[in-house]
């Protein structure tokens, strides 16, 4: 049966969308909405959060970077202090230190307080060329040993027999001597008048050996 409406247009009852069309335009603004939503929590909650992490990210690695740069400068003053360390050891080296020489030679005649041992005082104390190719220069000591010439031997031996004073030698002249009298006021009113050369190795044998 065909049914035709007559009523104007005015009058005639209105047809609403279709269902399909109206759940797509409400399921549209849905996901525009959520999108919405989701963009402003990234934009404003985890993107300010990030950006506050970032910030003291930065902040760390500015520390990091100027500690490093410290460590970089103490680094290089640690070489160059070491290099001039080096240097000086070099130096020492290559000369003889006569005011050490004195001074173990001081200890010798000390011997620890008991210096009835030798009886043994310098009148003189000098370097000197070198005798023999393997010494370019000599130790000259003077001086008088008081008693017998036992003592004399005994501070020739103990020379040769402190290592520390010695090592720096290669040879030191026998004990000899001449006997002389003393003013008999004094005592021991006799001593031997002697005169050693002891032979001083190159100064820079110790670095040639490896020693310190």
């Amino acid at each position: 049966m065909i049914r035709v409406n007559l009523l104007p247009p005015e009058y005639r009852k209105v047809d609403g969308p279709p269902v399909g069309r109206v759940v797509s335009l409400v399921a549209s603004a849905f996901l525009v909405a959520s999108a919405l939503g989701a963009w402003g929590y990234v934009h404003f909650g985890m993107l300010a959060e990030e950006e506050g992490r970032r910030a003291q990210l930065e902040e760390e690695l500015t520390q990091i970077k100027q500690q490093a740069d410290r460590s970089q400068a103490l680094l290089r003053e640690f070489d160059e202090y070491q290099r001039r360390r080096e240097t000086i050891e070099k130096i020492g080296t290559s000369r003889i230190l006569w005011s050490r020489k004195l001074d173990e030679m001081a200890d010798i005649i000390h011997n620890k307080g008991d210096q009835k041992e030798f009886l043994v005082w310098l009148s003189g104390m000098r370097s000197t060329s070198g005798r023999t190719s393997d010494s370019p220069v000599g130790l000259h000591i003077q001086g008088l040993c008081g008693g017998s010439l036992s003592n004399l031997s005994a501070f020739n031996y103990k020379i040769k027999e402190t290592k520390e004073f010695f090592d720096d030698f290669t040879r030191v002249d026998p004990p000899a001597g001449t006997q002389k009298l003393l003013d008999d006021k004094k005592w021991p009113n006799k001593a031997w008048d002697f005169s050693f050369i002891l032979d001083h190795k190159h100064p820079n044998w110790r670095e040639k050996q490896g020693q310190q």
